[in-house]
């Protein structure tokens, strides 16, 4: 059968590894040598003789370069070819023109990745070894995968990433990480060295083309930090009024986040809700989800910035402002979270509106005005409505005696019951 869709292809992307154009597949060269617009870095353009692209005007990237890939999103000119480092889909530019073209519009030709590369030289597994890019994701994402023996393949930005890294291995208590830096893989010029974290300057310098395998390992006295709900409370800076360990594991049960849902988190505080939702969600590969947290407090916004960062969730949004108006503007959320102001005028009738069909709301209260408000909206909407008793030992003299906290009411509600 053939594929009637090839002849509304315009783009061709195609990852070429080190070994250069002699090493393509038949299609991908008869794409280049066909070509009239050819894109691609200087380093990446440097692989195809001129002679291979006779007839192409030759592009290199701009830096930012997302806007000028918009510009040839919309163009669409015929023969386009783009020249993309190993697997364009695996952290590649392929990723990019998925959001913005239709699948029937262009193909992707990829050689071997990066990070099968990295895997093969380390011998991990591919399948369960997890990656960041340090090209498109902040360093602190590293945190999420802060645990004793875990695996992590880096892609590096430059010579300066190895030691940006093991400086913030040091910093988080994993000093004595092991840290392999793998430079100019797959050419004659490969070299692989090794330290620990807090000695990698002692294997420098380093060349521009680098790439780290990383495999972890704390300090006697560093917490595991898990990425399941129920983070320990003294992760999270905060003032006190924060939803504290266990009540925060049992609220995100509820709120269950899914590939690629956002979530409300309202009276956001620490922002401890909404960094734990994307914590949890690091196990969805290719629909991140996506959190707002809504604070009136500035001192409280800056601080659930501070944790956003520090657990390796930096995309975390706040916004500043009354939630019962900022709410007003912000993306139709999947689940939401009332952690504060539940006794506002509106601010809960219009967290129901905006909720989508099969939405989840979690609201959470310890006063009894706010109870009382959960009360009257399960009698009218339903759900289920809990209240929830945690007592902690503390010592009584020479004994230990269990002390309450607050007993706190909560109200959990999907959308399909209205």
């Amino acid at each position: 059968m053939i594929d009637s869709r090839q002849s509304n292809k315009w783009l061709s992307i195609i990852g070429c590894g080190t070994e250069g154009y002699d090493a393509l597949p038949k299609k991908a060269k008869s794409a280049i040598e066909a070509a009239n617009h050819l894109f691609g870095s200087k380093r990446q353009l440097s692989l195809i003789p001129d002679e291979k692209s006779p007839n192409a005007k030759r592009e290199i990237w701009p830096s930012p370069m997302m806007p000028r890939i918009k510009e040839v999103a919309q163009e669409k000119h015929e023969n386009t070819v783009i020249i993309a480092s190993g697997d364009p889909q695996c952290w590649g530019i392929g990723q990019h023109f998925s959001e913005h073209l239709m699948n029937d519009e262009f193909e992707c030709l990829p050689s071997v990745s990066i990070l099968t590369r990295i895997a093969n030289v380390m011998h991990w597994p591919t399948a369960t070894t997890p990656s960041i890019s340090l090209c498109s994701q902040p360093i602190e994402t590293i945190s999420l995968y802060l645990q004793q023996k875990q695996n992590l393949i880096l892609l590096s930005t430059g010579k300066d990433t190895p030691e940006q890294v093991g400086l913030f291995l040091t910093e988080k208590g994993f000093r004595n990480s092991k840290v392999t830096v793998l430079e100019n893989l797959g050419t004659e010029t490969e070299t692989i060295k090794t330290a620990n974290a807090q000695n990698i300057s002692s294997i420098g310098p380093f060349r521009a083309l680098n790439s780290l395998a990383l495999t972890l390992k704390a300090d006697e006295k560093t917490p595991s930090l898990s990425c399941n709900p129920g983070l320990p409370d003294d992760s999270f800076e905060h003032d006190g009024q924060m939803t504290k360990q266990n009540m925060r594991a049992i609220t995100l049960a509820h709120l269950r986040p899914n590939p690629g849902e956002l979530l409300w988190d309202i009276g956001s505080g620490s922002g401890s809700i909404g960094v734990e939702w994307l914590r949890a969600a690091t196990m969805f590969k290719g629909l991140p989800c996506k959190a707002i947290g809504f604070e009136k407090n500035k001192t409280r916004l800056e601080r659930a910035q501070r944790n956003a960062h520090n657990l390796g969730v930096p995309q975390l949004e706040l916004i500043l402002g009354n939630a019962e108006e900022t709410i007003l503007n912000a993306p139709t959320p999947d689940a939401i979270f009332i952690g504060g102001g539940i006794t506002t005028p509106n601010l809960l009738g219009r967290t129901l509106n905006a909720l989508k069909p099969g939405g989840r709301l979690v609201a959470n209260t310890v006063t009894i005005e706010g109870t009382a408000k959960l009360i009257d909206n399960y009698k009218s909407h339903g759900g289920s409505l809990s209240q929830i008793a945690i007592s902690n030992a503390d010592p009584v003299g020479h004994f230990h005696g269990m002390r309450p906290q607050m007993t706190i009411t909560q109200w959990v509600f999907k959308k399909e019951n209205l």
